[in-house]
């Protein structure tokens, strides 16, 4: 029997949908889409009908294609300028040695020292443990001590906004399981495993929103988000060029479209390009851009240097630029996974890729401790 997860990114210029399939023969194979928005921004949804209306657009073509008879259940991702984050500290007693019940109890203890007016967590990213405050561990399960200490980061997103999505979707007999950041969830499964245990940046300009996470020892360790993304840019291309905006967008078709080597740039592409390096440039000065990346710098090195997310920078090239701004490697992704045809839909799907995996790994982990239970239950049943 085929099995199929589900992934949604919510991106402020399109909804990106992702489904996992996963063959009788335990290949994996992931099928993409995605439609315009026009009915959501930042943490507001402008026409809740139209929202509905979108995402039905989106999901009926797959279920007709794949035949799947109806979504369950289903993984959400979006980058927002006013995530909040906190990193808190939690301690337990626990008797003999540590059980994942005890994890799950000191990490619960650091939760209650957030101050989440408002907000609901998305992310719980535990850091460090220690055994007795000495011994410092990632997996603190099985070790024998009294004391349990954690360093916990908690991603915040608001609680209104949340509530209302979960709602729209349960109008569409869906379950949302679980709301992540894009980037984490992307960087998550499609940054090798190497690059997050050294100490790596992940650098996404989104649409609206720009996101920065810091990768140390396999753990998200730093997450910061700005209210700025690619529409800036493109609006303030539109006042340079004296054009509308849907002029702007023949514009961007034109300079996106890939080249091959022998092809030279023209004079007028050029032109947008060295425009749109200065604006950068001015924009990443106000938002300290370089300065926060220092003091990153000194405290993580960042060997692994910068890794690229989403579309927007790649389509410009802008690695060099990058390069010489933050003085440090810039690269993209690779799909190690195997699962995409192309580096444009590894980055443009990464987000809701990464979530039907999540999904995926819910799902197996969910099968793992029933079929435990289910042991114990026909045992001590006999």
């Amino acid at each position: 029997m085929k099995n199929f997860y589900i992934g949604l990114d919510l991106g402020h210029r399109e909804i990106k949908l992702s489904t996992l399939e996963e063959t009788n023969s335990g290949d994996l194979v992931v099928y993409n889409s995605s439609i315009k928005n026009e009915a959501f921004y930042k943490s507001e949804i402008i026409d809740q009908n139209l929202f509905i209306a979108t995402l039905e657009n989106l999901f009926a073509p797959l279920l007709d294609t794949l035949q799947i008879k109806r979504i369950d259940k289903i993984i959400l991702t979006l980058n927002l300028p006013n995530f909040q984050y906190a990193i808190q500290k939690g301690h337990i007693i626990f008797e003999n040695n540590v059980k994942k019940e005890d994890v799950e109890r000191v990490i619960r203890t650091a939760k209650n020292f957030v101050l989440y007016s408002n907000q609901e967590i998305i992310l719980e990213e535990p850091l460090k443990f220690y055994i007795d405050g000495l011994q410092e561990t990632r997996d603190p399960i099985g070790f024998y001590g009294k004391r349990l200490d954690a360093e916990v980061l908690f991603v915040l997103c608001n609680q209104a906004f949340v509530k209302k999505l979960r709602e729209i979707f349960k109008s569409l007999n869906i379950e949302v399981l679980n709301l992540f950041p894009s980037t984490y969830v992307s960087a998550k499964y499609f940054l090798s495993k190497k690059d997050k245990e050294i100490g790596t940046c992940v650098f996404e300009v989104g649409h609206s929103t720009t996101f920065i996470g810091i990768f140390n020892e396999g753990r998200l360790y730093y997450v910061k988000s700005f209210d700025w993304g690619a529409k800036n840019i493109f609006e303030d291309l539109c006042i340079h060029l004296k054009v509308d905006m849907e002029e702007i967008e023949i514009i961007k078709e034109e300079i996106f479209k890939k080249e091959d080597q022998k092809s030279k740039k023209t004079s007028k592409k050029k032109s947008i390009g060295k425009f749109i390096e200065k604006k950068l440039k001015e924009y990443f000065e106000e938002m300290k851009l370089k300065e926060i990346m220092k003091d990153i710098k000194k405290q993580y090195k960042l060997p692994g240097g910068l890794v690229l997310f989403g579309s927007f920078l790649y389509n410009l090239r802008l690695e060099n630029f990058l390069k010489n701004y933050f003085e440090m490697q810039v690269k993209f992704p690779k799909d190690e996974l195997k699962l995409f045809d192309s580096e444009e839909d590894l980055l443009k799907f990464s987000a809701s890729t990464g979530a039907a995996l999540l999904l995926r790994e819910k799902g197996n982990e969910e099968s793992f401790w029933d079929k435990i239970k289910n042991i114990f239950t026909n045992f001590f049943g006999r």
